[in-house]
């Protein structure tokens, strides 16, 4: 399974390196991603509620990155969960295995920036492609949840509740909360805003 997962692992880098060159990211956005992924950070380590082998409740730390999706595209997305997951270790982030560190601190925040996937024109559509976006997130850490944490579980309790349970009253109830915030603020006038300042920039 372990090898399985590496394999997999490998093949989602190649792929997000081949949309990076497909679609490169200019200084202005390299600006930004890198703006939001700090404040992703700080915001993660504001923690309300802090669970035993990581994970938890922070101060709404995943919408940085899902509105940088939402107003830059899923490259600028992913790039910024990644640079946000690396950030991770310096707050000690839980690792265990080179496997488990992809689909925790890695690809859990990467898949954030697909909260564009289904567009940003169309407020259900910001909804939808956020809680997909939060959905591939929370499978990411339940993945790494029964394969790496299984031990964990509680005597009698399936690994993969306990994995789901787990991950998702920490994650979950998180992005599910970005969610709301991100279907509450004026979404469309800070695009538009982007929008023009990069037309403004690129000239």
């Amino acid at each position: 399974m372990v090898i399985f997962i590496g394999v997999i692992s490998v093949m989602i880098f190649m792929l997000y390196f081949r949309d990076l060159k497909r679609n490169p990211i200019n200084t202005k956005e390299m600006v930004v991603i890198a703006m939001m992924s700090g404040l992703a950070f700080m915001l993660s380590l504001i923690q309300f509620v802090k669970y035993p082998q990581g994970g938890g409740i922070t101060l709404f730390s995943m919408l940085p990155i899902m509105v940088l999706s939402l107003l830059y595209g899923r490259t600028a997305g992913i790039t910024g969960g990644l640079i946000w997951g690396v950030l991770s270790l310096l707050n000690g982030a839980y690792v265990i295995h080179p496997v488990q560190f992809f689909l925790d601190c890695l690809f859990g925040p990467m898949a954030l920036g697909f909260a564009c996937i289904l567009g940003s024109d169309k407020k259900y559509k910001i909804v939808l492609g956020s809680l997909f976006a939060v959905a591939l997130c929370v499978f990411s850490y339940f993945v790494s949840g029964v394969v790496f944490f299984a031990q964990f579980a509680p005597e009698g309790m399936n690994p993969y509740l306990y994995s789901f349970l787990y991950n998702f009253t920490s994650a979950g109830v998180e992005g599910i909360l970005c969610t709301i915030v991100i279907a509450i603020i004026p979404l469309e006038r800070f695009k538009h805003e982007a929008i023009e300042k990069t037309q403004i920039y690129n000239k």
